[in-house]
């Protein structure tokens, strides 16, 4: 793999940093990788190929090919690629909680040169989807919850195409959530920063997911700010007694800092419910809080992990105040809930016993027992088979993703 020098272009509001990729193995890939930031940003964007490396690293691991970068990059950094490199390498595929289809090999990354950033930014950043997660972070990092002024987060990052390639309706919804997250920005002193990548052009085509990559591309945009911001939270996703290998860890998250940014994977003591309970009386959430695998305006309240969340602010008494969950929450939903996740099923059920909400706990039992039972595993397998198809045609297809559109308003 050939990684170009970055160069930078003004399109409109918005400013683009790029590097044409050079696949060797396959060479009818080969294609430009890009990020958009606002252009006020401008002068905040690093001109080293720090972030395009981190970037791409792990797609080079899964074809066995050596990075060659057409730039210079950190030191500190390219140390730390390496350890990320052992780590990732050494698991089998079954290792990972959602699988991988292929192993990982350990490569060479061949940089051009080595470059220090001059100037250390003064911000702090964190990821910040809107999720459970995020907002935990970044609840916890306020004024009022963080006394020492520099671990106070500044800047909160919003990535676009994240989780799914880029179309149409991808962006309208995207920029309707974030919409409304903007209006947070002056009332807590923040920055929300918007990101715009095709990264997933690259990752979907080879079958390789987020579940797997998404710590070395979160930290990867932070890179590209480091004249901004000398700290970057990724929020952690799973308590220290149920780890398991991810893409984003405690362990290789800070191997992605440089000598100008630490790169911290926060706070892997508290459970996903630990954690909804505590922003639950934070109103900023009440109008923005998404944890929807549809990623659409609102969240769907019907898949697992709108259950979830919903189940557990039921039990801290605030779902009422939840605008982003349209519809209730009804027993039925409960009972049919197919969490995939066993110890996100019990500490739901631990949470309503601690409460004593006895029809909850009746509920819950009821889906654990239906799960276990083998109901789940086989509608999951005939499910796959109408989702992964249909999912591929609504990224490649307009036509396909109109028809589609026009099938659900008519069920509605």
């Amino acid at each position: 793999m050939i990684i170009h020098k970055p160069k930078k272009e003004i399109k409109g509001n918005k400013i683009r940093l790029s590097a044409y990729i050079e696949f060797e193995t396959r060479k009818e890939f080969s294609e430009t990788l890009w990020f958009e930031f606002d252009k006020e940003y401008s002068k905040y964007i690093s001109k080293n190929s720090n972030g395009f490396v981190a970037n791409m690293m792990l797609l080079a691991m899964y074809l066995k090919e050596d990075i060659k970068v057409k730039g210079k990059i950190s030191p500190k950094l390219e140390y730390g690629l390496k350890q990320v490199q052992k780590y990732f390498s050494f698991w089998k595929v079954t290792d990972f909680q959602y699988g991988f289809p292929k192993k990982f090999h350990e490569i060479k990354i061949i940089p051009e040169g080595y470059t220090i950033e001059k100037t250390k930014g003064e911000g702090a950043l964190c990821t910040f989807s809107g999720g459970v997660d995020s907002f935990y972070t970044l609840y916890k990092h306020l004024p009022e919850n963080q006394p020492y002024p520099p671990h106070r987060i500044t800047h909160c990052l919003n990535l676009n195409g994240f989780n799914k390639t880029l179309n149409d309706e991808v962006i309208k919804y995207y920029n309707l959530r974030l919409k409304r997250l903007k209006k947070m920005e002056n009332r807590n002193n923040l920055k929300i920063i918007s990101v715009t990548s095709n990264f997933q052009d690259f990752y979907k085509r080879y079958k390789a997911f987020s579940p797997c990559h998404y710590g070395v591309t979160l930290s990867s945009v932070a890179l590209f700010l480091t004249p901004l911001v000398s700290r970057f939270y990724i929020a952690s996703s799973y308590e220290y007694s149920t780890f398991k290998p991810e893409g984003s860890n405690p362990i290789t998250d800070p191997m992605m800092s440089t000598e100008t940014l630490e790169v911290i994977h926060y706070d892997c003591s508290k459970s996903r419910i630990d954690k909804a309970i505590a922003i639950s009386q934070w109103e900023e959430t009440y109008e923005n809080l998404m944890v929807c695998f549809s990623e659409k305006e609102f969240n769907c309240c019907e898949c697992d992990k709108c259950i979830r969340t919903m189940i557990t602010l039921q039990l801290a008494g605030t779902l009422s105040k939840y605008k982003t969950f349209p519809n209730p929450l009804t027993r039925k939903k409960v009972r049919n809930w197919g969490e995939q996740n066993k110890t996100h099923y019990q500490e739901v059920l631990d949470y309503a016993i601690k409460v004593g909400h006895k029809k909850i706990i009746e509920d819950v039992k009821y889906s654990k027992k239906k799960k276990e039972k083998g109901s789940y595993p086989l509608l999951n397998k005939l499910w796959a088979l109408i989702w992964k198809p249909s999912a591929y045609l609504k990224r490649k297809s307009r036509t396909y993703r109109q028809f589609v559109k026009i099938i659900k308003n008519g069920i509605k």
